[in-house]
């Protein structure tokens, strides 16, 4: 029963009961409202997921909270971690059953056959949860791609799709090489500059925070390649004679989502108030965060807007670009996106690709990087930089075609594996939209399925006993470059089914460019020494983010 229908039934209770009681009309109504929302409370607390619930049945974790489940063991590992470790040593037929906070009841699908119903034969039976959208929807767009459920989102998949075909992906490959060209030589100017002034005669390397510029040159790929408009953030970045890139470099759209990148997604404690009050209410309190956070959405929404207007105006003069590809380009000719309700959602497409297409690409760079640079895969850094230097034995080309990078099978391999070992994404979640099944067990309408890319991609039953190491030679056992895992639904980054990510095959080569311009031109380093702390946010990254030190290589 909503608390709508509870306020409702105590209004006319208390009308009822008036001529019965010495309380005044509004003391009656405190009490009776006071012990309807205690009920309530208890019975979703306590009552339902403890004693009541029919998957309170399903294998699952102890936990010894009255009222926050495992929560406590949530909150200290990384985002999937605890999945991983339940799925590894609780035996279990499919599906795991874990309480999160305030005994939210979670079930978690552990094997492929179990997976294949939630993410294709139910797929639109299981959506985004609401509380998701409300949250992250001003920065990832309500209405675009990401939060579409059921016809809605087969419309505009539908659309979108050529934007990702494989055949338009290959025309893009040159635009990605020379972006992090662009990139490298910014890299450059920090290393030569730190250099420099240290009066250093090259033989060491150069401490570097790699991911800021990863972050910028990402961001200036999903402009010019998936909307045909140049963000210029790495251009106007600016060299301190620092190891480190000013915080306000690059363009105002870098600096919102830098902004929103060190919040690291909105707190838990306004994600606990938001489960309890309105959303708007919540937003609207005076904490320094919500304002900060609010006004980068702001700034989002305002320049999406204006590049909107800009490719409009492009198109109207322009007849030759009228023939582009891009992501913009189709939804403004399609004609599906008019008046003002097209527009809002036009800008929310935009929103969701701005910030899904460069904030997870520069995550796994991050990761590739740090892989890397540890003392035990140095071995495997050299290797790649002989392949990619074989490969352009006369020196860093300028630019480049899809089957040179495709040519490069060690490449492949390696950023296969850093993309399962290190999903940008290590859970998301889904709500039944309906009263369904999963493997034989009743899923009542509301229950709330997590999906772990992080842990099924680290599944020893999926991947063998060395699943939880980095070795790049297991995806070279098909000729084709998939790696040996059984099932389509063993290998999670970018989900799958119908509602997979529909720029999966972007992500690859453009990740598989960054990595061959970046490795070919530098060498990383590090101790392995520092602890990785995992920031909760969008996407998983290292809270501070990973410095490595920096060297030039000469080429060939």
């Amino acid at each position: 029963m909503s608390t709508t229908n509870i306020l409702a039934g105590c209004a006319a209770s208390t009308i009822l009961l008036s001529r019965y009681t010495h309380y005044t009309a509004i003391t009656t109504f405190v009490l009776l409202t006071s012990l309807a929302l205690t009920c309530k409370v208890l019975y979703h607390l306590i009552l339902w997921p403890k004693l009541l619930s029919p998957t309170r049945h399903l294998p699952g974790p102890s936990n010894h909270s009255l009222l926050m489940g495992n929560f406590s063991i949530i909150r200290e590992m990384q985002s999937g971690a605890p999945e991983a470790i339940w799925m590894r040593t609780i035996p279990n037929s499919g599906l795991l059953r874990y309480l999160g906070i305030f005994n939210i009841e979670q079930i978690f699908p552990t094997t492929p056959e179990v997976l294949k119903e939630v993410l294709h034969t139910k797929s639109y039976s299981f959506i985004k949860p609401p509380l998701v959208a409300r949250n992250i929807g001003s920065i990832l767009g309500k209405k675009g791609l990401l939060f579409a459920e059921g016809e809605e989102h087969k419309v505009q998949r539908k659309l979108l799709l050529p934007a990702f075909s494989h055949a338009h992906i290959k025309g893009l490959v040159p635009g990605f090489w020379s972006k992090g060209v662009e990139m490298t030589e910014k890299v450059v100017e920090v290393v030569r500059s730190s250099r420099d002034g240290a009066g250093d005669g090259g033989e060491e390397g150069v401490v570097v925070q790699m991911g800021r510029w990863f972050s910028l040159v990402t961001l200036d790929i999903i402009g010019s390649c998936g909307f045909g408009y140049e963000f210029r953030a790495l251009e106007s970045a600016s060299i301190s004679g620092s190891s480190n890139i000013e915080d306000n470099s690059g363009s105002e759209l870098a600096g919102a989502y830098n902004t929103i990148s060190n919040m690291g997604g909105p707190s838990r404690f306004v994600a606990m108030l938001s489960m309890i009050f309105p959303f708007r209410l919540v937003r609207s309190l005076p904490l320094k965060r919500t304002r900060d956070f609010e006004r980068a959405a702001s700034t989002i929404r305002r320049v999406t807007a204006q590049i909107i207007a800009a490719k409009k105006s492009t198109l109207a003069t322009s007849p030759e670009d009228s023939e582009s590809g891009d992501i913009l380009s189709i939804m403004l000719k399609s004609n599906a996106y008019t008046g003002p309700d097209g527009e809002c959602s036009m800008r929310d497409q935009m929103m969701t690709f701005l910030a899904a297409g460069h904030e997870t690409t520069a995550t796994s760079m991050i990761w590739a990087i740090h892989v890397l640079s540890l003392p035990e895969n140095r071995h495997i850094q050299s290797r790649l930089r002989s392949e990619i230097h074989a490969a352009f034995p006369s020196g860093l080309p300028t630019t480049v075609i899809y089957d040179q990078i495709s040519s490069l099978k060690y490449l492949s391999q390696i950023t296969s594996e850093v993309l399962r070992l290190y999903p940008p994404v290590g859970v998301t979640p889904r709500v039944a939209a309906e009263d369904t099944s999963l493997n034989g067990a009743f899923i009542p309408k509301g229950t709330t399925i997590i999906l772990s890319p992080f842990a099924i991609n680290r599944s020893v039953a999926l991947w063998g006993a060395d699943a939880e190491e980095f070795r790049p030679e297991r995806w070279a056992s098909r000729e084709d470059g998939a790696a040996a895992v059984e099932s389509n639904y063993g290998f999670l980054t970018f989900l799958a089914g119908p509602r997979g990510c529909i720029g999966n095959v972007f992500a690859k080569v453009e990740l598989k460019c960054l990595l061959a311009v970046t490795i070919g031109r530098f060498e990383f380093s590090q101790d392995g020494k520092r602890e990785v702390v995992i920031k909760a946010g969008i996407t998983s990254k290292p809270q501070g983010g990973i410095p490595v030190s920096v060297k030039e290589v000469v080429w060939g």
